[in-house]
């Protein structure tokens, strides 16, 4: 019987496992305990699956949840809706997790090991096969291992998905001896023995070897020990301390992921080759980002904080906007701080229809900024139904109260602006106010202010007067790059601000290049399918048509980009951090939740009204894609659609990408880092 072996088994000793997450730091098999694992980047980070009373796998590794969460039962007689509601006596914030919710977790960025729990009175084979449905959720992660006890389950494991690796679990109470349970691992296809380091001895290890078989010591917490059993020859040990023990023995970890400020241990910043790199901005709807980005490598340091947000009421969003600036201006010092080399230029990408009023020189706030996804302009869009072919003729975009012109109106309540009153787009405001110079506006965002002539690309008149505004309240419109003065490093010095645009523009541009035209799908707050084209052309269905870019010797756009946005459903789209959406997205695709079939379905379409005959691939961006049932669904959904096979962006930050980029491009730099940070082809399943 050949046996699977997955490259980690070959890694060279030491090889530390994080025994169900980092339980020195959080609750056992909780998201704070696989987190930690994950951000002390364990090589393999293990965890325990049991079924529940109905088609799921929950991680937990007693039978009854009784001892972690007080509650009494069998877990296989309880429902995994209503294990994972059961909250931690330690940690009441904490609660049970789905085995999907684990790999959403952990999948891409570790190689996982589940334990599988055979004590029930559910067969091996159904936790086989519900094992295997929750990996084809997550998109068939390949760094994957499967442990147990029993030799029944291996042998299902084996049958159904002889790729998957699989090792035997060889407990310090069984009566086999250690000779007997090689035997056993070998007639179970098992390619390694997770041994109690009680059973562990010379003889053990020389038996394994003749057999090529590996063998893990658990549980190892202490330092002496762990010596001990690497000099005997043991491979492996899993540890409930994954961090310290790491520290103690000198582990190299896992893969270095992109964090978000390169420190050296002793907390110096990190040496960078001083050669020339960027700054980009990014104003997002729900986190505010900053980088220093190389022209050849892409984004090397990064720093982001959740954008400050107020909800008053239903329907109604809004920022701060000093706050907004106030965060930019400490991300900013902090960046400084870390690496003070100047940057040879700025950029800044930008929300594009959040709007405000400021008076005076100084740019004051007077209103708050309205986001794009607040609803109070509603009433006046119903007011102006009677308007609206003639409009949205003009401004080649569909009335709607996302733009800056009714956030302004609204703001205005009826009165016309006075004459140190402007209506500035949120990017706008803070441009200005980082380079203390006059209010700007590009082609990108003025395009989402429902205020330009789409045909001649200036201000229209009879835009204006629909919203009871004029050109004297709105901010010079210039190209997108251009000079937009100069914002103070906090190191010294100061950085030309050389490019200011929307933030799905700059996310194309780093997604297919300045003058690319692949399809891409933009997954963050919303889902935007996007295709940049040679001329304005036909308005797509429910889909909207902008500049891309444009420059001072290029003030016609060279491209226009044809966007058609899809509404996220909802709460997925407003979680504050990427780990807990894609938990949240994992919960619901286990659960059956039709809403994200539905989204998916729509961005599909979204895609097929965009792409050309010439279209061979789509390519999937965004922070939504950090979720690998997410990506899994959308591969799925894609490979029905005739013609468009999926493929992932490996660089999740796309608008700091493409922002930098047309930097680069102003400062006179050449570019040679990756479109999309490289790309990687959605392959077929793995298992």
């Amino acid at each position: 019987m050949k046996r699977a072996s997955h490259p980690v088994l070959g890694a060279p000793a030491p090889l530390l496992v994080a025994h169900r997450g980092v339980p020195a730091v959080a609750p056992e098999n909780s998201a704070a305990a696989l987190l930690a694992a994950r951000e002390a980047r364990a090589r393999v980070v293990e965890l325990d699956a049991r079924p529940a009373a109905d088609d799921l796998l929950v991680v937990l590794h007693d039978p009854s949840p009784r001892r972690l969460t007080g509650r009494s039962g069998a877990a296989e007689r309880l429902s995994s809706a209503v294990l994972t509601e059961l909250a931690y006596r330690e940690a009441p914030l904490e609660r049970i997790l789905l085995l999907d919710e684990a790999l959403a977790i952990l999948a891409g960025r570790t190689t996982i090991d589940i334990e599988l729990k055979v004590d029930g009175n559910t067969s091996p084979a159904e936790i086989a096969r519900r094992l295997l449905a929750a990996l084809e959720r997550a998109g068939s992660p390949r760094d994957l291992l499967v442990t147990s006890d029993s030799v029944e389950m291996l042998r299902e494991i084996e049958a159904r998905a002889a790729l998957i690796t699989t090792g035997l679990v060889f407990r310090s109470g069984y009566r086999l001896g250690p000779i007997a349970a090689i035997e056993r691992a070998l007639a179970s296809a098992a390619s390694f023995i997770v041994a109690n380091h009680r059973r562990i001895d010379a003889d053990m290890l020389d038996r394994a070897r003749e057999k090529r078989l590996v063998v893990w010591a658990y549980c190892v917490n202490e330092l002496g020990l762990a010596r001990r059993l690497l000099a005997l020859g043991c491979q492996g040990l899993i540890t409930d301390d994954y961090p310290r023990l790491a520290r103690e023995l000198r582990v190299e970890p896992g893969p270095q992921p992109r964090v978000e400020s390169r420190v050296e241990p002793d907390g110096q910043p990190a040496e960078l080759e001083r050669r020339p790199t960027l700054l980009a901005i990014d104003l997002g709807s729900t986190r505010t980002k900053l980088a220093r980005v190389d022209p050849r490598e892409g984004i090397v340091a990064q720093l982001s904080a959740p954008t400050p947000v107020r909800r008053p009421g239903k329907g109604l969003v809004e920022h701060d906007a000093l706050e907004q600036l106030q965060l930019v201006e400490r991300l900013l010092a902090k960046l400084a701080e870390e690496d003070p080399t100047l940057p040879a230029a700025a950029a800044l990408a930008s929300q594009r229809s959040t709007g405000l009023l400021v008076g005076g020189e100084r740019l004051e706030p007077l209103t708050p900024a309205l986001s794009w996804q607040d609803e109070r302009g509603r009433e006046l869009v119903s007011r102006l139904a009677s308007e609206r072919e003639p409009l949205e003729a003009v401004a080649g975009l569909p009335l709607a109260a996302a733009w800056t012109a009714v956030k302004g109106s609204v703001l205005l309540a009826g009165r016309p602006p006075k004459p140190d009153e402007r209506l500035l787009p949120l990017g706008s405001f803070v441009a200005a106010r980082l380079t203390r110079s006059a209010a700007r506006i590009d082609p990108t965002l003025a395009n989402r202010t429902f205020l330009i002539d789409a045909a001649s690309g200036r201000w229209s008149e009879r835009l204006l007067a629909a919203f009871g505004l004029t050109t004297a309240c709105l901010p010079a419109l210039v190209p997108t790059i251009a000079e937009h003065g100069a914002l103070p490093w906090p190191a010294g010095g100061e950085v030309p601000l050389r490019v200011l645009i929307g933030d799905q523009q700059a996310a194309y541009v780093g997604a297919a290049g300045a003058t690319g035209t692949r399809l891409v799908l933009n997954l963050g707050t919303a889902g935007f399918a996007l295709k940049s084209r040679c001329q304005r052309g036909r308005t797509p269905p429910g889909g909207r048509v902008a500049p891309l870019w444009t420059s001072a010797s290029r003030p016609r756009p060279l491209l226009y980009l044809a966007e058609i946005p899809v509404s996220a459903p909802q709460p997925v789209a407003s979680f504050p951090s990427a780990a807990a959406a894609a938990m949240e997205t994992a919960r619901r695709r286990a659960f059956g939740d039709a809403g994200l079939s539905r989204f998916a379905n729509e961005l599909a379409g979204a895609a097929r009204q965009l792409a050309e005959a010439r279209d061979r691939s789509v390519l999937l961006a965004g922070a939504l894609v950090e979720s690998p049932h997410w990506a899994a669904l959308l591969c799925s959904v894609f490979r029905r659609a005739q013609g468009l096979e999926p493929a992932v962006a490996r660089e999740r930050e796309l608008t700091l990408l493409g922002a930098a980029r047309l930097a680069a491009a102003a400062a006179g730099l050449v570019w040679t880092a990756p479109l999309a940070g490289g790309i990687s082809l959605a392959g077929p399943p793995t298992v």
